[in-house]
């Protein structure tokens, strides 16, 4: 087993304050407690970055690297975490398992993975289902897929469908990826360059409640750009996990350098005005594809960056953060 050990230390604090269409000021703090960590374990001489977790099978990992080409195209790598917490100094432990890639994903992956770049997996339940969605590039630029796991998670291996699916009416325009789901399931957030130069974070709503018929068909009610979450620059990568907030990567104005990471909540049905996460997890360089988990009742982002004293390129990075 491969070991990453990281400590708690002072918290540094970033304050923002947020207004809903009442003029009713609602105020959350994030604090990022703790220095980004190299998941060094994880990483390689190449670019690794565009990660996912799945907290119900095990604590698997999933991200983008171009190790296997040497630096060409993207495919996903899996990898399996042992996550623990030290009861006395509270300081967190990942280990990286030795065993390889299991059976199963070696079949999905060989569906999954192309001659061109796997961008953005992402994991998601739903009324009963399981799916992993992600990015594939093609001709005609990224399109979004999905499969339904939810047969490979009950064990009924011999039903199990591992063709990817495209989602009709996304997919309709220049390059579409990182979807990721609304809290309540009745939205699929993404970013796309749909009728422009630049990415913007783009809101499609289901017709009705959320079931498999819905994605499979493309029933949506409505997409639109997420204007509060948008700017003149490249908006890209949102991610949702709890509290009603989403983290996502910008090189808009207000940053450090490069892409920066920002974060907004949804309050009162809209989302806030995004703040910058400071620079205790930003840099001159770029830092993407954040994604947000909670464990042992603390928050933490992984995100991936090319900041100088990594093992190649972009590097996969934790950094604990909590939200007052």
């Amino acid at each position: 087993m491969k070991k990453i050990l990281f400590l708690t230390i002072l918290p540094l604090m970033l304050t923002g304050c947020f207004w809903d269409n009442n003029d009713f000021v609602v105020e959350k703090i994030v604090t990022v407690s703790q220095n980004p960590v190299n998941l060094s374990a994880l990483n390689s001489e190449y670019d690794d970055y565009n990660s996912t977790l799945d907290f119900i099978k095990d604590k698997e990992i999933i991200f983008s690297s171009n190790r296997n080409s040497r630096g060409k195209d993207f495919d996903l790598i899996y990898k399996n975490l042992v996550i623990t917490e030290d009861p006395e100094t509270k300081d967190i432990t990942i280990e990286v398992s030795d065993y390889g890639t299991p059976h199963y994903w070696e079949n999905i992956f060989r569906n999954v993975n192309s001659t061109g770049n796997e961008f953005g997996p992402y994991f998601n339940s739903s009324g009963g289902n399981l799916f992993f969605m992600y990015s594939t590039q093609n001709a005609a630029g990224y399109d979004i897929h999905f499969l339904n796991l939810t047969d490979w998670y009950s064990a009924k291996y011999d039903s199990f469908d591992s063709i990817p699916k495209l989602i009709p009416k996304i997919n309709e325009y220049d390059d579409d990826l990182y979807p990721t789901f609304s809290t309540d399931k009745k939205n699929i957030i993404f970013c796309s360059n749909k009728n422009s130069n630049v990415f913007n974070i783009y809101n499609a709503s289901f017709k009705d409640e959320f079931n498999l018929e819905s994605l499979i068909n493309g029933e949506f009610k409505t997409i639109n750009k997420i204007e509060s979450l948008s700017s003149i620059a490249d908006d890209k990568c949102p991610f949702i996990g709890g509290d009603e907030m989403m983290v996502f990567a910008s090189n808009r104005e207000g940053g450090y350098g490069g892409y920066d990471l920002w974060y907004s909540f949804f309050v009162n049905g809209l989302w806030t005005e995004p703040e910058n996460f400071g620079s205790e997890i930003n840099t001159s360089k770029d830092e993407f594809r954040p994604i947000t988990f909670k464990m042992f009742g603390r928050d933490f982002i992984i995100f991936s960056s090319n900041r100088k004293g990594g093992m190649g390129g972009f590097d996969l990075y934790v950094a604990e953060y909590k939200i007052d």
